[in-house]
């Protein structure tokens, strides 16, 4: 019966100096090419949206940049919009945030949808929860673009 050798002492630390090495030079590279830099794709459109609590539950959604109601939500419908927004609103109250400032829809080609807030700058990628999630705020951009 053959015993495996133990490698030697000296080689493991090599071998992460080198791994380490070379993951730093990649790096590197990338970012003094510009290589790892990813533009995001064309926007097809973006709407300020305002998110206020009503007294029986539901949740005014308001253009941000008229004021104009887009859609009532009643109580307890359409949880990830609630998700979402109360993890916007959430971030904001963290950071002390009291300035009533609209929150950016934004839709990219290719089906890419954002929520984002301009003040904290936190991003959601709608689409990473999938289209059911994605209709949920979709539809403010018919309603709320028309006159």
């Amino acid at each position: 019966m053959s015993a495996l050798a133990a490698p030697h002492p000296r080689l493991i630390p090599s071998v992460a100096v080198v791994m380490l090495g070379g993951a730093m030079l990649a790096a590197t590279v990338a970012r003094l090419t510009g290589y790892a830099a990813q533009s995001a794709p064309p926007e097809i459109a973006q709407l300020p949206l305002n998110f206020t609590d009503l007294p029986n539950g539901g949740v005014a959604v308001q253009n941000g940049a008229t004021g104009a109601l887009i859609e009532t939500i009643p109580a307890r419908d359409d949880g990830f919009l609630r998700m979402t927004m109360r993890l916007l609103a959430g971030t904001r109250a963290r950071e002390h945030i009291t300035a009533p400032a609209p929150f950016l829809l934004t839709e990219f080609t290719g089906g890419r949808m954002q929520l984002s807030d301009p003040q904290t700058g936190l991003k959601i990628e709608l689409e990473a929860f999938g289209p059911s999630n994605i209709a949920e705020y979709a539809r403010f951009f018919a309603k709320g673009t028309q006159p």
